[in-house]
């Protein structure tokens, strides 16, 4: 049971959090709205590095204000992630144990170069490869315009979707720990998940054309296999 003023200090703590996390984030989708034109080449920067024949339209007086309002909004919680986990951090530090700390700040640390892996495979691999194949198809008989609101999306979404997936290393080890998954077990469930991760591609990638749905789909079975070493060396470690 926590004392009445132990219990208003953690509430006043809490709050002097929130402000500076909302304060960080205004900043950081001030900032990303300031460059939002940057923002928009490099999304596009798939299709122009490639000199594909796609053309981008508006098809609403606020398309693309609204769209950039978005971009921006997403780039800003990007760029003020570092001091939103530092708010949160300080204020549950104080009361974890050394150990706890220190997986804590490990699982953070690869969780966060994990899905930039996995998003920058995407931006430079897989997108790429599916938007040339999606540009290209029935090339000279229709012409390639495409709504900004749904590629920005488009781009958004895939890269989300790789980012997260590319987690499933980082949640093994955790999971590992906790001695919820165990090797052996994640052997005997592998021809399983091949098939549950081809269906997962076929479903996550918004294209219909096979290179994007193999680029997901190798990547992650890989991933599997390497999650099983990672639960190994996680309960070897905690033994």
């Amino acid at each position: 049971m926590f004392q009445a003023g132990t219990f208003w200090d953690h509430v006043q703590e809490l709050r002097g959090r929130l402000i500076k996390s909302l304060i960080g984030l205004a900043a950081g989708v001030g900032i990303a709205f300031w460059q939002w034109e940057r923002l928009w080449s490099w999304i596009i920067y798939p299709i122009t590095s490639q000199h594909l024949k796609v053309s981008f339209i508006a098809t609403s007086p606020m398309e693309t204000m609204m769209t950039s309002f978005k971009m921006s909004l997403i780039a800003g919680i990007i760029l003020a992630f570092p001091w939103l986990v530092w708010q949160l951090w300080s204020f549950l530090a104080p009361g974890l144990y050394v150990r706890e700390r220190r997986l804590f700040l490990g699982t953070f640390v690869a969780a966060v170069a994990m899905f930039i892996a996995g998003a920058a495979f995407c931006y430079f691999a897989v997108l790429p490869a599916g938007l040339a194949f999606l540009a290209t198809y029935m090339q000279g008989s229709v012409t390639q315009s495409w709504k900004q609101a749904e590629f920005t999306a488009f781009i958004i979404q895939f890269m989300l979707a790789f980012g997260l997936i590319f987690e499933l290393p980082v949640a093994t080890f955790v999971l590992g720990r906790l001695r919820l998954l165990t090797p052996r077990g994640m052997w005997g469930f592998f021809r399983l998940a091949v098939v549950i991760i081809f269906i997962a591609a076929a479903v996550l990638t918004p294209g219909p054309d096979p290179v994007s749905q193999l680029m997901m789909a190798i990547p992650l079975c890989l991933l599997y296999v390497l999650s099983i070493g990672v639960c190994a060396l996680a309960q070897r470690k905690e033994e």
